[in-house]
């Protein structure tokens, strides 16, 4: 995958609220933690150099206390009962002269004022460890100048002390990282999750849109607010399609109840007609033309509740589909010499769907009723049945005016007629039987771009 299709991919994400709520609450996370971090840090560092000073001053008080023999009598002491040897003493005369301690001269840049203060120093020779091998001593040193001029340094060695720090650094961005990268993944997989559960609801609302309303969003049992939205459009839904079933039975009722008193008003114009003279003859063939014409939609809209009712689906059997196209080329055969149009049929597999015969075949027929209707004269009608992927694909290319994009599902619903299709008889009904055919079977049908002509797509499920 290449850098810009990743940026493409992060900017869509960054576009969803949750992605951004989760980076929000990562960076307010990763800032408490380093301030979480940063206060235990202070407080640790800042104990144990609290701790040092006290002990400074303790041993400071101690030795103050005590006159000059016996003062270099407690030095030496303490020298020699420091096992660790953190502890560093200097007792010096007025000249800088050493006295006793394990300290070798005075350092450079000493307050005498009893403020504890860091710096270099060096051992005496018989105190100094070889085997440590450092390059550099450093103490934390507490000063004194005592009565005479005398001076007395305590102090204590600092290696430890930063060692120990360094230590407590380390583990505190070391462990700072760890929680911060958990909390992150911790936070982008419950954003993802809910992107999963929006993307799903987006492509059930898709199929709701394109008219759909079998759909249903899918609750789980964590029962949170996407869970609350998705009951409330299930709810909405069962009452659309209920007040949509309402309409369409009593369309269909309409239809059903007019159908018989249009076909008794047919009879008796029929009969009328052969008893009158031959002007107002030819004005009764144009009233029985328009009566036709109204109780053609009358039996196509029975036609499609009937499909739509789903009671064919009892007589599905295993259906050749090859066996179905050569009976609707033979029967549109006669048909497609009077225009001089040229049928061809490709097919590069054979395949058994479960489906009703009849039905199938009428959709077929009607898909390529159509194509014929539309198609110039000397026109070419393509069928070609092939595997796309993983599903079988029949097309249906004709070489008529088309379907503009934006009419490519209108013409799908009930007596829309295509703005190319004036001048040609329909009722607008014939595509919409087909889709409801489509729809029973469970298999899909569309119109998809092409340069010139229109493309019919059926795509059919085994």
């Amino acid at each position: 995958m290449g850098r810009g299709s990743c940026f493409v991919k992060v900017a869509k994400y960054w576009n969803t609220t949750a992605f951004r709520l989760a980076w929000v609450y990562g960076a307010l996370f990763l800032l408490t933690v380093i301030f979480l971090m940063g206060l235990v840090y202070w407080r640790t560092v800042g104990f144990m150099a609290r701790s040092i000073d006290f002990g400074l001053e303790a041993r400071m008080h101690q030795l103050v206390m005590l006159d000059g023999a016996n003062l270099e009598l407690a030095v030496n002491g303490m020298v020699k009962r420091d096992f660790l040897h953190h502890g560093v003493y200097g007792y010096f005369d007025a000249e800088g002269h050493w006295l006793a301690g394990n300290l070798e001269r005075i350092p450079l840049g000493l307050h005498w004022d009893g403020v504890t203060d860091e710096h270099d120093y060096e051992l005496r020779h018989e105190f100094d460890d070889k085997e440590m091998q450092q390059s550099a001593h450093e103490a934390m040193f507490i000063a004194r100048v005592l009565p005479g001029g005398r001076r007395l340094l305590v102090g204590r060695d600092v290696e430890s002390f930063k060692h120990l720090r360094l230590i407590i650094e380390e583990a505190l961005v070391e462990g700072g990282t760890l929680v911060v990268i958990m909390g992150l993944a911790a936070g982008l997989y419950l954003s993802l999750r809910s992107l999963r559960r929006v993307r799903e609801i987006s492509i059930n609302c898709e199929r709701i849109a394109q008219g759909d309303l079998f759909v249903r969003l899918n609750v789980s049992a964590s029962h949170d607010e996407l869970d609350m939205l998705a009951s409330v459009v299930n709810a909405m839904l069962d009452r659309v399609g209920g007040l949509m079933d309402e309409v369409r039975n009593v369309c269909n009722n309409i239809a059903h109840d007019l159908r018989t008193p249009m076909t008794r008003l047919r009879t008796r114009l029929y009969r009328l007609q052969r008893s009158v003279d031959e002007v107002h003859a030819r004005e009764m063939e144009g009233v029985l033309e328009d009566t036709d014409v109204v109780l053609g939609r009358f039996r196509a809209l029975l036609r499609i509740a009937e499909i739509e009712s789903q009671k064919r689906r009892l007589a599905f059997t295993k259906v050749s589909l090859i066996d179905i196209l050569n009976r609707v080329l033979e029967f549109y055969l006669p048909l497609t010499e009077e225009k001089y149009l040229q049928l061809k049929f490709e097919s590069s597999l054979e395949m058994v769907v479960d489906a009703d015969d009849e039905l199938l075949f009428e959709a077929i027929a009607n898909v390529l009723d159509n194509a014929i209707k539309f198609s110039p004269v000397r026109g070419l009608i393509r069928l070609q049945l092939y595997r796309l992927q993983n599903r079988v694909v029949l097309d249906i290319l004709d070489q008529g005016p088309g379907i503009p994009e934006h009419e490519r599902e209108a013409v799908l619903k009930r007596y829309y007629r295509s703005s190319g299709s004036s001048g040609v008889e329909g009722h607008g009904l014939g595509l919409s039987i087909v889709s409801a055919i489509m729809n029973l079977h469970g298999f899909d049908f569309c119109f998809e771009k092409v340069e010139t002509g229109a493309l019919a797509r059926i795509y059919f499920t085994s």
